[in-house]
């Protein structure tokens, strides 16, 4: 196993998650429930420099809604400080990637926790907007404006205190 997948498995024992490590690719394979819907990730060294997490979403995008859908997720992504959306054209296969590059020791188990809460988070957010634009007929346009006004409702005073903490994958379920 390569020493960034070994570090993850260190994040994901410490959060008491069951995962198995795939041999053949060294990355690490696990099931997600969060506040809307589940889904599978896959986290590790990709090689010896690059960490990455993928959450899959949980459906195919079907062809008839892959133009719409690639919308959506380019609509999504130019608002992305880390990460993206991707659609696999010759599947409608989505995922949610984060990566971090590292030169010598992967990073530290704190920074991998975080990456996996942003990533995790960041799936769980956007899953019922993509679902509407695959299932519902919403437009890429409509779904997002729905989302952000749906954020701003939803919006808590900000509180000023010490280090900002993102609270890891411990506030999603394993299945």
């Amino acid at each position: 196993m390569n020493a960034a997948t070994e570090r993850m498995t260190e994040v994901l024992k410490a959060q008491d998650w069951q995962f198995e490590v795939d041999e053949a690719s060294e990355m690490i394979n696990s099931g997600c429930q969060g506040e809307n819907g589940q889904w599978r990730v896959k986290a590790g060294g990709l090689n010896d420099h690059t960490v990455a997490i993928l959450s899959r979403f949980p459906i195919d995008c079907p062809e008839a809604k892959w133009q719409a859908c690639a919308e959506l997720l380019t609509r999504i992504n130019f608002m992305m400080a880390l990460g993206c959306f991707e659609m696999d054209y010759s599947d409608g296969c989505i995922f949610f990637k984060t990566t971090m590059p590292f030169v010598g020791e992967p990073p530290e188990p704190e920074v991998l926790d975080n990456l996996l809460a942003l990533n995790m988070a960041t799936m769980d957010r956007y899953l019922p907007v993509i679902m509407q634009v695959i299932y519902a007929g919403i437009t890429p346009a409509k779904a997002m404006a729905d989302l952000t006004k749906a954020s701003e409702k939803t919006k808590k005073p900000k509180v000023k205190s010490g280090k900002p903490k993102l609270n890891g994958p411990s506030r999603f379920q394993m299945n």
